[in-house]
């Protein structure tokens, strides 16, 4: 017989202090690993030996879940407020303990990179072989919302894939795809079409407007800023990609077996810092994303303004100024939705806005418009203070509107190869034929 892996998933219903002291009871536990813990540093990873002191992880799961009113019952049923999954390897690989810890950190944070985790490692079995308890809260850090697994197959799925790619003896638990048009019409039968998580263009979650009204550091609004600066710039897919490797954010497609497809951006000094897209907001979804991206209109921004913003960005970046990262994404997107490329085209927006007023609006129309006026002079302050805006319109090239020819505005591949300062001489010499 085969024996591969085996992940066993045990539902909690109370606090989390009874399995933190059944994991640690008796000096029991061979190792600790934490994530996503107010404590841990920015790598998000926190072991054993760096405590100095007992670390009280069930009361923070608890607290966090609370807060956030995640132990109520969930219709008419009593709320699961953690999960307990049991990652046994199998014995004849002989798995060491550091091969063990590496195993699971992949797998927890593959599921649950928002969530808090607490992995202990027991060898307490007959053969002493190593072996993994992770427990995840069923809260998320960054939205505050509880845990949802669409597909709990997916679970040990991955698990016998992670487990083959270590060379690690697996088994498939895949059904047979449908191989029928009778089959696939049963299997998607009933299917609902997913629905986007959010309608809003910007979502913040509970939990970052309490870190930025607490002053403190959002990762994900850290993120959210640097991918609206490189929507807000880039003409293309392509670019866009360019300007996020610029910006220190990696870009991958989540899971193909996800409800919807989407982008999963995290911060390249920090992987394990991994937030989808449409939790950004709907405007950072892949789906918005590449609409806005394929039909990137002509009227962009002057090449010269563009490579200012963009060493404006990477500046902020290295200096770790969120908030100028905060202004430069405000004033691109006020930019892209008002089509302005001079300072005199701000003006313009704005004195059309105030004029909307003078002229009478209804009460319910008066709100957006003046908060619309409000981020067309913040914008333009910011763009005329940075000297990141022409005071006039200025005439682009035509590959730019057409958008050809590369972002930084360098000479197409044909006007490489074609001598300039030779062109009037040509044209003379047509001429006189």
């Amino acid at each position: 017989m085969v024996r591969m892996p085996v992940l066993k998933p045990i539902s909690g219903h109370g606090n989390c202090v009874p399995v933190q002291r059944y994991l640690e009871k008796n000096g029991r536990a061979l190792a600790r690993d934490f994530f996503n813990f107010s404590e841990t540093p920015d790598a998000d990873l926190m072991r054993e030996p760096e405590f100095g002191k007992p670390f009280d992880w069930a009361a923070e799961m608890d607290a966090f879940r609370a807060e956030c009113g995640n132990d109520d019952p969930w219709n008419g049923k009593r709320a699961r407020t953690f999960k307990h999954f049991v990652l046994s390897p199998s014995p004849e690989d002989e798995v060491s303990l550091d091969e063990l810890r590496e195993l699971a950190h992949a797998w927890a944070l593959h599921f649950f990179p928002e969530h808090h985790i607490a992995i202990i490692y027991h060898d307490d079995n007959e053969n002493r072989i190593p072996h993994a308890h992770i427990v995840v809260n069923n809260t998320n850090v960054v939205t505050g919302r509880r845990m949802h697994t669409d597909n709990p197959l997916d679970l040990n799925r991955a698990l016998q894939e992670m487990a083959a790619e270590r060379g690690l003896r697996a088994l498939s638990n895949e059904r047979p795809e449908p191989s029928t048009g009778f089959q696939r019409l049963a299997a998607n039968k009933g299917e609902p079409r997913a629905k986007a998580r959010t309608l809003q263009e910007t979502y913040r979650s509970r939990a970052e407007r309490r870190a930025e009204a607490a002053g403190g550091y959002s990762w994900v609004a850290d993120i959210r800023n640097r991918v609206g600066i490189a929507k807000g710039l880039a003409r293309n897919e392509q670019e866009f990609r360019s300007i996020l490797v610029m910006m220190g954010v990696g870009i991958e497609d989540n899971s193909p077996r996800a409800r919807r497809q989407d982008w999963i951006f995290s911060l390249a000094d920090a992987p394990a810092r991994r937030v989808s897209g449409e939790r950004l907001g709907a405007s950072f979804g892949k789906a918005a994303l590449e609409r806005r991206l394929l039909g990137a209109r002509a009227e962009h921004l002057p090449d010269a303004s563009s490579r200012e913003l963009l060493r404006l960005a990477r500046k902020a970046v290295e200096l770790k100024d969120l908030d100028e990262l905060d202004s430069l994404s405000n004033a691109l997107e006020v930019c892209s939705k008002w089509r302005i490329m001079s300072l005199d085209a701000a003006d313009s927006a704005i004195a059309a806005q105030r004029g909307r007023l003078r002229n009478g609006v209804p009460a319910s129309q008066e709100t957006r418009i003046r908060k619309e006026i409000e981020a067309l002079e913040h914008a333009r302050d910011f763009l005329k203070e940075r000297r990141a805006l022409p005071l006039h319109d200025v005439s682009r090239r035509s590959d730019r509107a057409s958008g050809k020819g590369s972002w930084a505005g360098e000479p197409s591949g044909s006007e490489r190869n074609t001598p300039q300062r030779e062109q009037p001489r040509e044209r003379r010499e047509e001429r006189q034929r």
